[in-house]
């Protein structure tokens, strides 16, 4: 996959680690990108925005600040 556009996504790590390679990205149209490694993309298959965003087991990562 190429490199999606994060640019409005949230972004889910494992709850408890936040510095974690793993990274979950919902896009604004619910769409889940996998980010098993930096830059390496593909598109969840098992995971859905609402289970990132109603289970303890992830957490929402910051947005950087300006």
């Amino acid at each position: 996959m190429d490199t999606p556009d994060l640019t409005n996504a949230t972004t889910y790590v494992v709850a408890g680690q936040p510095n974690a390679v793993d990274r979950w990205h919902v896009l604004p149209d619910m769409t889940v990108i996998y980010e098993r490694r930096p830059g390496e993309f593909e598109e969840a298959r098992v995971l859905t925005a609402t289970t990132l965003r109603d289970q303890p087991l992830w957490t929402e990562v910051p947005k950087p600040t300006a």
